[in-house]
């Protein structure tokens, strides 16, 4: 049994070392882009991916919003393990 132990235990260590950063990186850079997007299409008279301008501001706004929830539950989450 406690070799089913140990082998857990370096498996869990493996699987830690073999986490590719890039993941991050690419993550926040489509999202980046995707909230770009919307603060240009804001910015337009006429949106693209909006029916009006007021839309758009909305889309925009809601956009930041859940990005600013998703941080505070990303704080709850560090703070959890304490």
């Amino acid at each position: 049994m406690a070799n089913t132990t140990s082998t857990q235990t370096t498996t869990a260590s493996k699987a830690d070392e073999k986490f590719d950063r890039t993941i991050v990186t690419r993550t926040f850079a489509r999202l980046k882009h995707e909230v770009g997007g919307l603060v240009d299409d804001a910015n337009r008279s006429r949106p693209f991916y909006a029916a009006s301008k007021e839309e758009a501001v909305a889309k925009r706004d809601s956009a930041l919003k859940v990005i600013n929830e998703l941080a505070d539950r990303i704080d709850l989450l560090k703070k959890e393990g304490n």
